[in-house]
């Protein structure tokens, strides 16, 4: 294949992905938002879906606390974009979305990003700090903050650690009061954030997905807050055509500016004309009949789908500076929730296949550890070596019937437990398998055991028959 005729079907092949994707995109599209993504795509290799979700998350953020849902909630979305590293273009969709916002909200995202935060206190001290920070400002009392966060697989890894890290991260999401205690100079001090406007977006791998996302903290709502959504590459951008960053030919979105500027003016609360309210009922329906179908570890995803729709139309809505969500947004809305629990569907599929093909049988992985560890280990070792996941009892019971492990106690002449040692040996001889051998030694004892009975029955008598009729002169010789 020559060069002309590569670069061809590459083209080709090109133009049908950006056609995919563009009618993937155009049920998610809506009012200034979706025509700031469309209008960008030209110039970016990121997936129109991801750049959506990145604007949603850092656009309502900056909205947060000012436009509320009809029943009082923030509006605030969190999302995460899931995909390989390089070929999802995860960094790519995010530096999309910033540069179409910068223009509306380019001070609060200097002002008031911060990075992957992994506990729960140190959550609450940011949104407590920046909420001082605001009070000698005109704007007054101002406690918004955005964690971006593009290793979310590090964070997850350590939050997990963190007892009280999810509890304040549904809790902030809900908009409800969080606080910590600590001591300071002996005394007790309790930090406290009244109303959190905290907002997210994170990046990770579907294979860290696979392995961190924690199916405990799922049931408990962590992960049905959080619009994850899987994304890949949309094109490559022709170096000849832009060389300089295409980025920089991506207009900022003066709609998105004056929409901000009117929603920080007073809070907004937002509202269903008729025909919408009609449609999200009927969508509340179906969601819960699809949440009875499910499995309890697959539909605790999707727990909240409904607010995550109604959130959606609101800052789709609140970005044409109306305040009655439609039929229209809350269809675009939905589309979008729709792909995410399509997305989620599919890595919860990836993390059994991973799990199926990962399981080993413990005896396999103390074999391994042991090997790993040059041969012998304490008790202690190998069980933090196998990440505390099997007891002392069952690590010893297991070891006790290897025949390549030994397993002693070592008498210490001091007070406290005698330490445990598990040193990987040779197996016994009898152990392994020789079969060669063991057939050919059971097969030579047949032949010798069969020829002897047959020199017996045809053998003379034993000598000592033989030897008794020459005693017989002996006898003739006293009557002589």
């Amino acid at each position: 294949m020559d060069a002309h005729t590569l670069m061809w079907r590459t083209n080709q092949t090109e133009e049908r992905k950006a056609m995919d994707e563009e009618a993937r995109y155009k049920d998610m599209a809506y009012g200034p938002i979706g025509a700031a993504v469309k209008a960008a795509m030209p110039y970016t290799e990121a997936d129109p879906v991801g750049v959506h979700a990145a604007i949603l998350a850092l656009y309502s953020s900056a909205l947060n606390g000012n436009i509320l849902q009809p029943n009082g909630r923030p509006s605030v979305v969190w999302t995460a974009l899931a995909g390989p590293s390089r070929v999802g273009r995860k960094g790519y969709a995010l530096a999309t979305a910033q540069t179409i916002v910068r223009d509306a909200i380019g001070d609060f995202l200097m002002l008031r990003r911060e990075g992957g935060i992994s506990s729960g206190p140190s959550l609450v001290q940011v949104m407590a700090e920046n909420e001082q920070d605001s009070m000698t400002s005109e704007g007054g009392l101002d406690g918004r903050t955005l964690i971006l966060d593009e290793e979310w697989s590090t964070t997850l890894k350590l939050t997990n650690r963190c007892p009280k890290y999810s509890g304040v991260l549904r809790t902030s999401w809900d908009g409800g009061r969080v606080s910590n205690v600590t001591k300071k100079d002996g005394k007790r001090v309790e930090v406290t954030v009244e109303t959190p406007a905290l907002g997210f977006h994170g990046h990770i791998q579907p294979s860290a997905w696979a392995k961190y996302v924690s199916l405990a903290e799922a049931q408990g709502g962590s992960f049905n807050r959080i619009l994850t959504v899987n994304v890949q590459r949309s094109k490559l951008l022709r170096t000849a055509r832009h060389k300089r960053n295409p980025l920089s030919e991506i207009k900022v979105s003066s709609s998105l500016r004056l929409a901000y500027e009117w929603a920080r003016k007073e809070v907004r609360e937002m509202d269903l004309n008729d025909a919408a309210a009609e449609r999200y009922d009927d969508m509340r329906a179906a969601y819960e009949a699809q949440m009875d179908e499910l499995p309890d570890d697959i539909s605790c995803f999707f727990e909240r789908a409904e607010e995550q729709v109604m959130r959606v139309a609101c800052i789709l809505t609140a970005a044409e500076r109306k305040t009655v969500i439609n039929v229209k947004a809350l269809d675009a809305a939905q589309a979008f929730v729709e792909f995410s629990i399509s997305s989620i569907k599919q890595l919860i599929s990836q993390t059994n296949v991973q799990k199926a093909r990962t399981v080993l049988p413990l005896d396999v992985k103390i074999r391994e550890k042991l090997r790993m560890y040059g041969g012998e280990m304490t008790s202690t070792q190998l069980y933090r070596a196998l990440s505390s996941r099997y007891t002392a009892d069952e690590m010893y019971s297991i070891a006790e019937d290897m025949p390549d492990v030994e397993v002693t106690q070592v008498r210490q002449h001091r007070p406290g437990q005698n330490p445990t040692i598990y040193r990987l040996v040779e197996p016994p001889a009898e152990v392994e398998p020789e079969p060669v051998k063991v057939p050919a030694r059971r097969r030579s004892p047949a032949k010798k055991a069969v020829a002897p009975p047959k020199k017996t029955t045809v053998a003379t008598p034993p000598p000592a028959r033989a030897r008794a009729p020459k005693k017989a002169p002996a006898k003739k010789t006293p009557s002589a």
